[in-house]
């Protein structure tokens, strides 16, 4: 179910394949450790819009070195009359390994590749992206890890743009931050992945069990509704739920478990099965309290509209 176009980045093919089967406008998350803000998209011949202050940070001009030992990274293709189209993003994406945006400032659209979490590889993409013709000018912005938002006048620059219609942007989701200390280790039993129903009381709700695992006294599932409208996401080729913190609970309590606490999660990751055993990784999992718990080990507190992995646990 994949979209073959390109060689472009794999969070790119998943973004075009849910436009393709679901044709509406609906939040994405934007994946880094250092923060997550949300991004709408419209079509699948549209690059998804930033929240209006999702962090972008300052530039980084010739020899300039990052400012934070924990910053995040774009680079700036440039401030344009309209977003760039998924079609003349495809230039770009053959000399990058992360994603083009577009980011609504008044009557301009900013065009960002990105975010990296490491400078290095973000200035060694920027050589490649100076090299073709519209993106000349263009340069690295650092998002130093809890420096203010910057909002800056932006200059007209040269790019080949198509019309194209500019969703509302999402609200913001990031609120804070923080690092759960390593748990203890504990025993490991993996279960053979079995797929299993349960009637919610409610609403005759079918779940069908994607991964299964016990870490020492917790016991972990994904679930998936094989017979819902909820967005989804392809990984490992096969679509994964992307639901709504609300949603996720009541998916949890069905199955007469609950979403993962800080801590409860901090054991599945000491683990070390999910990468081994294909669980889902690309997007960060519901917590307690709407929380983002993310793969590093970082939990992110968020609104609860942003449509995130699932896992309940008990």
């Amino acid at each position: 179910m994949d979209i073959k176009m390109l060689p472009i980045s794999a969070t790119r093919a998943k973004l075009l394949t849910m436009m393709a089967l679901g044709g509406a406008c609906f939040t994405l998350p934007v994946s880094a450790e250092a923060f997550l803000c949300d991004a709408t998209q419209a079509s699948a011949q549209e690059l998804p819009l930033l929240a209006s202050s999702c962090p972008i940070g300052k530039g980084l001009w010739g020899k300039q070195q990052p400012r934070g030992d924990q910053s995040t990274f774009w680079i700036q293709c440039g401030v344009l009359s309209k977003p760039l189209s998924v079609d003349e993003a495809k230039l770009i994406y053959q000399h990058i390994s992360t994603d083009v945006w577009a980011k609504i400032e008044g009557k301009n659209a900013r065009c960002l590749i990105g975010p990296y979490q490491d400078f290095s590889t973000a200035n060694k993409e920027l050589k490649a992206v100076k090299k073709l013709q519209p993106y000349k000018e263009a340069f690295v912005r650092e998002v130093v890890k809890g420096a203010p938002p910057v909002v800056e006048k932006t200059k007209l620059a040269p790019a080949v743009v198509s019309k194209s219609s500019t969703p509302k942007a999402a609200t913001p989701a990031r609120q804070s931050t923080t690092i759960i200390p390593p748990a203890s280790s504990a025993k490991i039993e993996p279960i053979k992945t079995v797929p299993e129903k349960a009637a919610a009381k409610s609403d005759k709700l079918e779940i069908s069990i994607r991964r299964e695992l016990k870490v020492g006294n917790l016991h972990f599932k994904v679930p998936y509704l094989p017979f819902s409208d909820d967005q989804f996401y392809m990984e490992y080729d096969i679509p994964w739920n992307r639901l709504d913190f609300a949603r996720a609970n009541h998916v949890c309590q069905v199955l007469g478990m609950e979403v993962p606490n800080p801590q409860q999660w901090q054991t599945l990751l000491a683990a070390d099965v999910m990468k081994s055993h294909q669980w889902p990784m690309y997007l960060p999992y519901w917590g307690a309290d709407n929380s983002a718990l993310f793969t590093s080990g970082r939990v992110t507190q968020t609104s609860g509209k942003s449509l995130l992995n699932v896992m309940c646990v008990k």
